[in-house]
């Protein structure tokens, strides 16, 4: 019953869409209708990334540079391969460490900044800290925590988006939300309230803690941020709700 119960069920997919082609695909062999609605943009950072080039120009004080999402390699991976010698480079997972060129020297055994933190050596010397201009802080102080100095830069933001009254309409008697982000969360908030379809998954437990503050309810939570997770998170939903 597992393998078929995506079969016609409509899925609200908030990423940008150059970020969730992977799940689109996985989902419409499945049989599912996605619906792409990004509910978010990536841009530069509100000092246009002058902080982010500034700790760039001095990396050879730096130890480690760890770096929390494939938008964070994105403004990082040009500089550190520029380098015959560089940092120690830690990635959240495996999509930051393909998004940089696969030169990560740690990658935790989950792709979540608090495990990251948590399985990071112990140690007293610099670390770049590449990151959202907006985050929760865990990682920073938890590294600080460890010993470590900490330069926490903003490498990008996030900016909200407001999809056109027909995109919406056909989102709100959707069968299933994808929450990829507290971004995405607010977002959605923004513009149709906490009203939700039935089954609303999370990526993260970040995500999940920040659609709870706004007013959505969350049916799970997926344990890892890869796609193939997210459709067997959706898979385990919709066999339970027709149960």
């Amino acid at each position: 019953m597992i393998n078929n119960v995506l079969v016609g069920k409509s899925v609200v997919v908030t990423r940008p869409a150059s970020q969730s082609n992977t799940l689109v695909d996985l989902l419409r062999q499945r049989g599912a209708l996605p619906l792409q609605m990004p509910l978010i943009e990536i841009c530069a950072p509100s000092d246009d990334g002058e902080g982010l080039r500034r700790a760039l120009g001095e990396l050879d004080s730096f130890d480690w540079v760890v770096v929390t999402s494939a938008n964070g390699a994105a403004a990082v991976v040009g500089e550190l391969h520029k380098r015959a010698q560089r940092p120690r480079i830690a990635a959240i997972g495996k999509d930051t460490n393909l998004a940089l060129g696969e030169i990560a020297d740690l990658i935790p055994s989950s792709a979540r900044g608090d495990v990251l933190a948590a399985e990071f050596p112990l140690g007293s010397g610099r670390v770049l800290l590449a990151q959202a201009e907006v985050t929760d802080g865990i990682i920073g102080s938890t590294l600080q925590s460890r010993g470590w100095n900490v330069t926490a830069v903003a490498a990008y933001q996030t900016r909200s988006l407001r999809p056109e009254p027909e995109v919406l309409s056909r989102a709100l008697v959707a069968d299933a939300l994808v929450l990829a982000s507290g971004s995405a969360a607010r977002s959605w908030v923004d513009c149709a309230g906490a009203h939700t379809p039935p089954i609303v998954v999370a990526i993260g437990p970040p995500t999940a803690a920040v659609a709870n503050v706004v007013g959505i309810r969350v049916s799970a939570v997926t344990v890892e941020p890869t796609p193939t997770c997210v459709l067997d998170t959706l898979a385990d939903l919709f066999s339970h709700h027709h149960q």
